[in-house]
């Protein structure tokens, strides 16, 4: 295959990525976990197919002299546009990471304060306090 041919398969599976990755960051605004599977197995899907391309492109020290100028300018556009939407997209997720940890950390904090302790009865009959538990319920939605 020559180095061409190669080029454009890159910029192809670049465009694809930037596809997925901005579908995801659609999504990512009003996050449904249920949306977001399919997608992400395509990302790594393509992710795989990516890293293969670049490690083996790596290794072929023809492959960028033999590229035309067009050809060049094109891969070097394409990887700008798709660098763009993986930055925006590492934000996004990243913003959705810290997101639930503070959600966890509210949960967590609520639940210390509404635990406390409760009268019980133990197996000799004599009243002691034992400790309660929390009522922790949580939405699909989180």
């Amino acid at each position: 295959m020559n180095a061409t041919v190669r080029a454009q398969n890159l910029m192809d599976l670049m465009r694809d990525l930037k596809s997925v990755l901005e579908r995801e960051n659609e999504i990512l605004e009003h996050p449904r976990m249920h949306d977001l599977s399919p997608i992400v197995a395509e990302k790594q899907a393509l992710f795989r197919m990516y890293d293969e391309q670049i490690i083996s492109l790596a290794k072929d020290r023809e492959f960028s002299a033999t590229l035309t100028p067009e050809a060049r300018e094109e891969l070097r556009a394409a990887s700008a546009d798709f660098e763009a939407a993986a930055r925006k997209n590492e934000k996004r997720l990243s913003l959705m990471v810290d997101a639930g940890r503070q959600i966890v950390s509210r949960i967590t904090d609520a639940a210390r304060s509404a635990a406390g302790y409760v009268d019980s009865y133990g197996s000799n009959g004599v009243s002691r306090a034992a400790p309660k538990a929390a009522p922790v319920a949580l939405n699909r939605s989180l």
